[in-house]
């Protein structure tokens, strides 16, 4: 787990005193080589931030990271590449607009992407295929999310201020797949509430067209258990714990979740969450709110009030991420102030750890087992020697709005001395299309794949 490797090496004279060691001198042991570090390239070869990263979870791809970015295209880079091989295993056009997020479907090679198409999209990577084409929301998708033991059922968010739940299983109408559940308004809040003679009539579940509010997004959806669903706004301040076995269609009123939890902070206007992420126990729940601080719960009690919080990071935007080491002892968050910053779970007061190196704001961070990664605008990166055998293993992707080159960094633990130069990727090449959104895709996921990984 985090950080281990390094203990058990030889720097530490294969203690096991975990205690004994503070985070600073743990983390001077970690470097990043250029050949980690990967330019995130358009539809038309062009630099173009990323939005989002994730590792596998299925046998045999857990060194395999995919990256998503501001023009639809996902790539799928095989972390292991040393010094001038390609790393690139598979990329294609996922959508014709951006994709905010993606999620890993649990233990296979498959993924689904959220998109500001307004659609997601499913795909087999393994196979080359595009499985299906998930339509219901009204604004872009800002959240995707799959249960820990859920192969067939994942939810969404939007910017449309809705929550949908979908089903692979089920059938398709006019070509696409349709919610199978749905929260709407789930962040309303009083001052911005849907007068009563403004309200439709209703429709059955799959056949509904959600209400749009463009200024109450949620901005991230988790499971919690099969039948539970956790989200977060971008105003209301509020985290809300959803019970899916309840129909939120039926009723006129604002949707009830089964429990809320009020915007802990001092700041005179309540603030939206960026991200919020669970531990390993489902118990823990770590919200990254835009006031510059990560609120701790607990989720398994009846208190409402945070049991810690997190400070010294800035988040002025959403794409602020926060994410746990595989063990529950570290956080990891991205920042506006271009850093990133890690803390120890069990002492929140200690100040964390700056990972400088970049020269905008460090976004979406995720853990891996056996690398990191850091997606930065600038080709230079800070390389720390290292005198561990081992490897580290923590994530950091950082995106911005600027059409600057954008790289991928991947981080390890090794004795081996930077390169001078980072090699670049393979361009794609300027491919139009035309037919249905389905067909447009499958055609062009067959041109994207670079070539085949083994099985």
């Amino acid at each position: 787990m985090l950080f281990h490797s390094v203990l058990n090496s030889r720097i530490c004279n294969k203690t096991r005193e975990f205690h004994s060691y503070s985070l600073d001198t743990l983390l001077q042991y970690y470097q990043c080589n250029r050949w980690d570090e990967h330019t995130s390239y358009g539809d038309h070869g062009a630099p173009v931030p990323p939005f989002g990263c994730l590792w596998s979870t299925a046998d045999l791809w857990h060194q395999v990271l995919a990256v998503v970015n501001e023009e639809g295209v996902v790539r799928l880079y095989n972390t292991e590449c040393r010094n001038k091989e390609d790393p690139i295993r598979r990329a294609w056009l996922a959508h014709n607009n951006a994709v905010f997020d993606l999620a890993w479907v649990p233990g296979e090679p498959k993924l689904v992407t959220a998109s500001g198409d307004q659609t997601a999209k499913l795909w087999d990577v393994k196979a080359s295929e595009l499985l299906g084409t998930f339509k219901g929301h009204q604004c872009s998708l800002k959240s995707v999310a799959f249960g820990k033991q859920e192969t067939a059922v994942f939810c969404t968010g939007g910017r449309d201020g809705n929550i949908m739940v979908w089903d692979t299983r089920c059938s398709k109408k006019d070509g696409f797949h349709r919610q199978v559940k749905q929260i709407t308004g789930a962040h309303n809040t009083q001052a911005k509430q849907t007068p009563p003679k403004q309200k439709k009539r209703r429709q059955s579940v799959r056949g509904l067209a959600p209400s749009v509010d463009f200024q109450q997004s949620v901005t991230v959806v988790i499971f919690r258990d099969e039948k539970t669903l956790i989200s977060a706004g971008a105003v209301d301040g509020v985290i809300k714990m959803w019970d899916l076995r309840k129909n939120y269609t039926i009723h006129h009123q604002d949707p009830v979740p089964v429990q809320s939890f009020p915007y802990p902070g001092s700041s005179a206007r309540k603030l939206g969450y960026s991200n919020v992420v669970l531990d390993s126990k489902g118990s823990n729940l770590f919200a990254n709110c835009t006031d510059d601080n990560i609120y701790m719960f607990n989720v398994t009690g009846l208190k409402t009030v945070p049991v810690a919080t997190f400070s010294g990071h800035q988040n002025s935007t959403f794409y602020i991420k926060a994410n746990l080491s595989l063990d529950d002892q570290f956080l990891l968050s991205g920042s506006t102030d271009h850093n990133a910053y890690i803390w120890k779970i069990s002492d929140p007061h200690h100040p964390p750890t700056v990972l400088q190196g970049h020269s905008q704001e460090v976004t979406c961070v995720a853990w891996c087992p056996s690398d990191f990664s850091k997606c930065s605008q600038k080709p230079e990166m800070l390389d720390k020697e290292n005198s561990s055998p081992q490897k580290s293993n923590w994530l950091t992707d950082l995106g911005d709005k600027q059409k600057t080159e954008m790289n991928i960094r991947m981080g390890r633990s090794s004795n081996t001395p930077a390169s001078s130069q980072s090699p670049p990727l393979k361009k794609p090449e300027d491919r139009t299309t035309t037919g249905s959104p389905t067909q447009a895709s499958t055609r062009k996921i067959s041109s994207y794949f670079q070539q085949k990984p083994s099985d």
